[in-house]
């Protein structure tokens, strides 16, 4: 074999002319089978190709798509979050200590003298590990750099793989993962749920409700948190739709049909209500988009809550670890690593579900 058919080996339909093959000939399938797969090094597989006229200015600057802003860590208070944990754990438990008894007049002769006692349980948390991964070839790093001044593939796929991972525990943390045992936020199966008082217009809904009428079940839900408890919970936070948010934003209340001020609903309500009559500062009142459809029968969904660090509780015995890259052939593997428990509300009577609104 000479060299000229040594440098054709490597290029499968030049061999097939030379060898005197026309299409169809089942020996070219022989022959194709015998060399690897090529790659597609120009537009690295359609990800980062486009053309630029000779005519057109590229801009530095890149545009990155938007996406909705995480809110699993604004949800909660930081002192909710409990990475103290060793990563080992496959559970994580927390002790309960009750009590019972009561005084009581004593008899004659000390007889009849009630008894106090203590109890100690425990509660157990599922912890499960996650992952995401990248690879890189090195004629895709190379095209990278060589296209895109200043753009370094690597570093970049390591932020996405950072965003990767907290969408994972948004997801996890509002909805649960129930094939695990872990409980969402949205839905955590203890905490009371009730249903939007009837409108005068028909139905629960806040669309066809009057300002009272929405006035009214929300200082409701607060109530039922207060009574319900004992006093032991004062609500602090309102967590509503989008949707309905914006609709108390803008809607007034004025005239003889409302509560006689000139003002927005959102805005009276976090003046004037349980929260602040008691304690001075004004009720936390915020969209949460998740809420729509939320509730039982897909309607939608509001939260009345106390907001205490010891009123969630979300263990995560690993925050992002990404993970030195490994060289593998003539490619670059990224892995990343975290470790997080189902959510869990120590006090589920801390917090009051209105569905229908």
């Amino acid at each position: 074999m000479n060299h000229l058919q040594l440098s054709r080996i490597m290029n499968a339909a030049k061999m097939v002319q030379d060898l005197g093959m026309q299409a169809g000939d089942p020996r070219i399938a022989v022959v194709n089978a015998a060399f690897p797969t090529g790659g597609n090094p120009a537009g690295l597989n359609g990800a980062m190709g486009f053309s630029v006229s000779v005519y057109e200015q590229l801009m530095a600057k890149a545009y990155d798509v938007k996406l909705p802003e995480i809110l699993w860590d604004k949800t909660i208070p930081a002192g909710s979050v409990d990475t103290s944990i060793n990563v080992g754990a496959k559970l994580v438990s927390y002790r309960v200590k009750d009590r019972r008894g009561k005084g009581a007049f004593r008899a004659a002769v000390g007889k009849d003298i009630p008894t106090v006692g203590v109890t100690m349980n425990k509660v157990v948390i599922p912890l499960e590990s996650a992952a995401v991964s990248a690879s890189v070839d090195l004629d895709d790093l190379r095209s990278v750099a060589f296209g895109f001044e200043g753009m370094n593939l690597i570093t970049d796929l390591g932020e996405v793989m950072r965003e990767a991972s907290e969408r994972h525990k948004e997801a996890t943390f509002f909805f649960g993962y129930p094939a695990l045992g872990f409980a969402g936020y949205l839905d955590y199966s203890l905490v009371p749920v009730t249903t939007a008082g009837t409108k005068a217009a028909g139905g629960t809904t806040w669309a066809v409700g009057t300002p009272d009428e929405i006035i009214k079940d929300v200082q409701t839900a607060l109530g039922l948190v207060y009574s319900n408890s004992k006093g032991l919970f004062l609500p602090d936070r309102i967590e509503i739709p989008i949707l309905q948010f914006v609709q108390i934003a803008s809607m007034r209340i004025n005239g003889t049909g409302g509560n006689g001020v000139n003002e927005t609903v959102l805005s009276f309500l976090k003046k004037n209500n349980l929260f602040t009559q008691l304690t001075g500062t004004e009720l936390d009142i915020r969209a949460l988009r998740y809420l729509q459809g939320a509730g039982a029968g897909s309607t939608n969904r509001l939260i009345a809550s106390e907001n205490k660090p010891e009123d969630h509780y979300m263990p995560m015995p690993e925050v992002f670890n990404m993970l030195p890259p490994q060289d593998r052939q003539f490619a670059t593997d990224l892995f990343a690593i975290w470790k997080i428990g189902s959510y869990h509300k120590p006090y589920p009577t801390s917090a009051q579900f209105m569905d229908g609104i």
